[in-house]
């Protein structure tokens, strides 16, 4: 486990335990698929990569939130549904409407990136750079 419960709690985390354990997991197989499981077989990991695991939970509460499918302790109504235009006297609300698709999608899209963004140049004990294509000797 690239960031323990105890640990997002710490950096503000607000969910569910059970609910960081589903996000924790998939952040965690993301981060493996992006760095060839080079954080494998480590002691510690470096900051870099916890800070990364808090984002990509955060990506993923949002995507549950707006698909109406998950976890709704981040929403501030609980409905997860993003208003885009309000009225007020004859009282007319407008939600962002996105094909669920199109959020997956999108979410992948965002913590890839975030990937990319947080763990750039960052190595693990061996010093290998964690975002390097290629393949070090002995992989």
């Amino acid at each position: 486990m690239y960031l323990t419960y105890a640990e997002y709690q710490t950096m503000g985390g607000t969910l569910s335990e059970t609910t960081f354990n589903d996000y924790e997991f998939e952040a965690e197989t993301m981060i493996d698929w992006y760095t060839f499981n080079r954080l494998h077989g480590e002691e510690s990991y470096p900051e870099a990569v916890k800070k990364c695991v808090y984002h990509l939970i955060f990506i993923l509460d949002l995507n549950a939130q707006a698909m109406g499918v998950g976890s709704t302790e981040n929403s501030q109504d609980g409905s997860g549904k993003v208003v885009t235009s309000q009225s007020n006297d004859g009282v007319s609300i407008s939600y962002n409407v996105i094909a669920a698709s199109e959020l997956v999608t999108l979410a992948k899209d965002e913590m890839g990136n975030s990937i990319k963004r947080y763990l750039n140049g960052v190595t693990n004990s061996l010093g290998r750079k964690l975002l390097y294509r290629g393949l070090y000797p002995g992989e």
